[in-house]
Formats: structure tokens, sequence, C-alpha cells
């Protein structure tokens, strides 16, 4: 299982860096040329020889123009895929429903420090989930990583979504 972590820790980091790669290389452009202008026979001194940049003028956008969609979601989504597959075998996806009236899991035990994820993917509603004194506020159709702490141990954590009980946390 844990050598199974790290090879998908791996692949994904070898896909974002690719997509960074990609992305980065897109937006350079080569100002040298080809490496032949730099030889000449001629005597013209070489600083001629080499080019120098020329400044461009930024296209402005107007109606005709698309505008440039976002490259950051396919990466946000690729990031939730991978958390969910790394979290839930673990128990620490706490997935609320569409109404946010239950939460799986709803009885779990952490160590102190871990790192949870709240899911409201399946909500079109925003919600405050409230976990012991804390509020978190998760988006429609989003989710949040929280990590849970508490200084005194072992702690119980009701947890809330408005009035509504939806479980206990117990911290170890």
């Amino acid at each position: 299982m844990i050598k199974n972590t790290y090879i998908y820790l791996i692949v994904v980091a070898a896909v974002v860096g690719g997509v960074i790669f990609l992305m980065n290389r897109d937006n350079k452009t080569d100002n040298i040329g080809d490496t032949s202008d730099l030889v000449s026979s001629s005597s013209e001194p070489v600083q001629s020889l080499v080019p120098t940049p020329t400044p461009t003028p930024t296209p402005k956008l107007t109606k005709s123009t698309p505008k440039p969609s976002p490259k950051i979601i396919i990466t946000e989504v690729n990031q939730y895929q991978f958390l969910v597959d790394w979290l839930d075998p673990l128990n620490r996806r706490l997935t609320l429903d569409r109404d946010c009236t239950s939460i799986v899991p709803s009885q779990v035990a952490y160590p102190n420090n871990t790192q949870i994820m709240l899911d409201n993917t399946f909500s079109p509603k925003a919600q405050v989930i409230k976990i012991g004194t804390k509020e978190y506020s998760v988006t429609a159709n989003g989710w949040l990583l929280v990590t849970l702490v508490s200084s005194e141990l072992p702690a119980k954590l009701t947890m809330f979504c408005g009035s509504m009980e939806l479980g206990q946390l117990d911290l170890q």
C-alpha cells in the first residue's frame, strides 16, 4: 500500500512537472536564432552579427480576440483526484452529502496533527462545517484540506453543518 502511494506521488509529480515545463516552454521565445548567423567571413565587427531583441507590442484584447482560459483548472482537477485517491483509503476524506445532513465517515479517530479533506463536491451550496470550536467554509462543489490539532489529548471534536450534528472525531 505504501509502495503504491509512492508510485502515485512520483507519477503525479512527473505529470505536473511536464505540464509546467510545457507551459513555460510555450511562453518563451528564442532571440538568438540559428548559430550559423554568428559565423561570417566578412570584415564587419562581430557585434553587428549578434541579433538584438526587438520589443513586440502586446496585443490588445478586443471583442473578436478570444480571452485565454486559465490553465490551472486542469491542475486543480488532477490535484483533487490525487488527494481523493490518497486520503480516501485512509478514511481522511470526509464527504458531505448534497443537503449537508450527513458526512462519511461520521465516527473516526485520528492522531493529532492529521490533515483531512472536507469534500463538498456533491452539493451545489456552500457549507460551513464546524469541527470542535473551529469553523471551515467549503465552497459549493468544492473541497478543503484542514489539519486537526488539539493541545489537549485525547480530544472529542463534534462536527456540525449549521445546527445539524454530523458526527464526532477523536484526536489521540
